[in-house]
């Protein structure tokens, strides 16, 4: 059994920790009680402070959130808690005296797994616990197994395309071997290129998720950035007929960043929006400074972000109804990282859909 198997299996086996955030002695002595009595390790927070404070200085498997808290609304502090824990990640059950329709609908939109209305059934509340304990712990399965997998993929894959790139160079076309086989090859390169895309996804999403990937910042020449990327995508946009245009804010300061990130999130970006672009269309870049912060959009002339479906765009895995005009493809992971990526270097990600066609992906990053 390898290290990183060992390490899992002892992460699975681990008692789960708890956090319980009611300012009622009596949810606390008989659930807490309950709880550590079935082997799990739980903590208290009296107040929204307590608990924010407690989230800072430790990672919890799941939290139980009264809605009424002495400092503050507890659906506030469960959509701040949101912001940087996804539903699997931490789930959150949600405990309130109240059982109307629209408060058990808000705080299931705002990110709660569930929602448990006082007073309680003790053995309702432990199952339901148990319940997304067991979902959260099968996700970490799920992601741990996907890394590995992807890490030892990666070098027969390599190998593969090597011998694949390697034929295609020692019998180019109006060789004497057959057009099966110009065909086959390129086959092959273009999947095993593509399967290179999905491991590089998967490998980044699975260093975000654990919080393992660092950002190595230094002084940043945002404009020289954008206007790389944007070099590096003509040629896509050339393919497809299309026009790639830049419209660059002049004097813009240096920024702390990760420049290999930043290109990154730019290439996504432009990638995607030529991607979905019609033949023909064209894909423009613009940079602005807007007081503290250095804005970069990218807009298209696709089919614009259906409505029902903007919830969906920064999620992981998630595919719109659109589809790529020229037969491209997609591992549904690419703005999910890319939201991720700007997180972390303390900015904020969005999309809108343009007046008149098509839509417009954004992101800014702080000056100091």
């Amino acid at each position: 059994m390898d290290s990183k198997t060992r390490e899992r299996g002892e992460r699975q086996r681990a008692p789960a920790h708890v956090l319980i955030v009611d300012d009622a002695p009596g949810v606390k002595d008989v659930l807490g009680i309950r709880l550590e009595r079935d082997g799990y390790v739980v903590a208290f927070a009296d107040t929204a402070a307590e608990a924010t404070e407690a989230l800072e200085l430790h990672e919890f498997d799941l939290i139980l959130l009264d809605v009424r808290l002495p400092d503050g609304n507890g659906l506030e502090l469960l959509k701040q808690m949101r912001q940087r824990r996804s539903l699997l990640d931490t789930p959150i059950i949600m405990i309130s005296g109240l059982d109307q329709t629209e408060d058990v609908v808000a705080a299931l939109r705002d990110g709660a797994n569930d929602y448990i209305t006082k007073p309680f059934d003790l053995a309702v509340v432990v199952a339901r616990i148990r319940t997304q304990i067991a979902l959260k712990r099968l996700k970490e399965a799920h992601d741990h197994f996907l890394r590995v997998t992807s890490h030892d993929l990666k070098k027969p894959l390599l190998v593969m395309l090597d011998v694949a790139r390697q034929l295609r160079a020692e019998y180019p076309p109006g060789t004497t071997v057959s057009d099966d086989l110009h065909v086959a090859l390129a086959f092959l390169i273009d999947s095993g290129e593509f399967m290179q895309v999905i491991i590089s996804d998967l490998l980044d999403l699975g260093a975000l998720r654990d919080q393992k990937l660092r950002l190595t910042k230094r002084p940043t020449d945002f404009g020289a950035v954008v206007r790389l990327a944007v070099a590096r995508n003509v040629p896509y946009a050339k393919s497809k007929a299309g026009d790639l245009r830049m419209d660059f804010a002049r004097d813009l300061p240096n920024i702390q960043a990760d420049d290999g990130r930043v290109m990154q999130v730019l290439e996504n970006l432009i990638g995607n929006a030529i991607k979905y672009s019609p033949p023909g269309g064209t894909t423009t870049v613009r940079t602005t400074r807007d007081g503290d912060w250095i804005v970069c959009e990218v807009s298209d002339a696709g089919p614009g972000i259906p409505e029902k479906e903007k919830e969906l765009l920064f999620k992981e895995y998630s595919r719109l109804s659109n589809t790529p005009t020229g037969g491209e493809k997609s591992t549904g992971l690419g703005l999910s990282i890319c939201h991720e990526l700007v997180l972390l270097h303390g900015g904020d990600i969005g999309a809108r859909n343009n007046p008149d066609r098509g839509a417009t992906f954004w992101f800014r990053l702080p000056i100091s």
